[in-house]
């Protein structure tokens, strides 16, 4: 006996043969994928077998929300992350402009503080470090700097600085060691600035992977896809908000592998 269904595997409608006189669920294998199938013959016709029932070994998951959740929340986090790496690569220049402070810490190569060392500024005596090896240096043009530090029996630190125009906000700290001779060094903040234009490329191009997670997301297509893009989505920062929601996205993306088109749960 002979009859129409629709294979759960392939997703064709499919001619299956199975024993004359049998009733009830069968199995047979697809003639278009191979994998075996059950079917429910009815036992009062013989025209056409229903469709197919269940594969004993599929649980079939309705259908939810969640991956439209997940596809919202990587488009966020590619909203959030193409803002950020325009505004690194528009805004650097505002970091030219205006005054901020610096605020450094010297210390010997034993990490014992070193006072009353001489601070240079471009070329200019600005005064000396305190008893606890600080120096504070304020109302600065924003931008770089030459910073000199002097003590006798050391080595004369000769060290690129970028002033931001805010506030204090963090203490660079300068070891000076012991000898004759110049070390030149470059703060922690000049090497931030000369990393932002790669930084925000970064961010741009890592960016559009979310994107990509998105549009798989509403397709129900792509679970791997899906699941790396949310995965790079982390990286793209978005204000460190957008690195929460790529985490969000990627835990609902896991729970809903099986809703995905052609994934199977076993």
């Amino acid at each position: 006996m002979k009859g129409k269904t629709k294979c759960p595997y392939c997703g064709e409608y499919v001619i299956i043969e199975v024993p004359d006189g049998a009733t009830g669920l069968q199995t047979a294998t697809c003639p278009n994928c191979g994998m075996k199938i059950k079917v429910d013959v009815s036992s009062e016709e013989k025209k056409e077998i229903e469709e197919v029932v269940i594969h004993p070994t599929i649980q079939k998951i309705k259908p939810t929300s969640r991956l439209t959740i997940a596809g919202v929340l990587l488009i966020v986090v590619f909203m959030l992350g193409a803002a950020m790496g325009g505004i690194l690569l528009v805004e650097k220049d505002a970091l030219y402009h205006g005054t901020g402070s610096y605020r450094g810490k010297i210390v010997d190569e034993d990490g014992n503080v070193v006072g009353d060392a001489k601070i240079y500024l471009d070329g200019n005596f600005t005064g000396v470090s305190d008893e606890k090896g600080i120096f504070i240096l304020k109302n600065i043009s924003a931008g770089e700097h030459l910073l000199e530090i002097e003590k006798e029996g050391y080595k004369r630190i000769e060290a690129k600085i970028f002033v931001f125009p805010v506030g204090i906000a963090i203490t660079s700290k300068f070891v000076l060691k012991a000898g004759s001779g110049i070390e030149k060094e470059h703060d922690l903040q000049s090497t931030i600035i000369k990393l932002i234009p790669v930084l925000a490329t970064a961010v741009l191009v890592i960016s559009f992977l979310p994107l990509i997670g998105a549009i798989f997301c509403f397709m129900k297509k792509g679970f791997v896809v899906a699941l790396i893009s949310s995965i790079f989505g982390i990286f793209s920062l978005g204000f460190f908000i957008g690195s929460i929601l790529s985490i969000i996205a990627l835990i609902i993306i896991l729970l809903s592998k099986s809703e995905f088109m052609g994934e199977v749960k076993y």
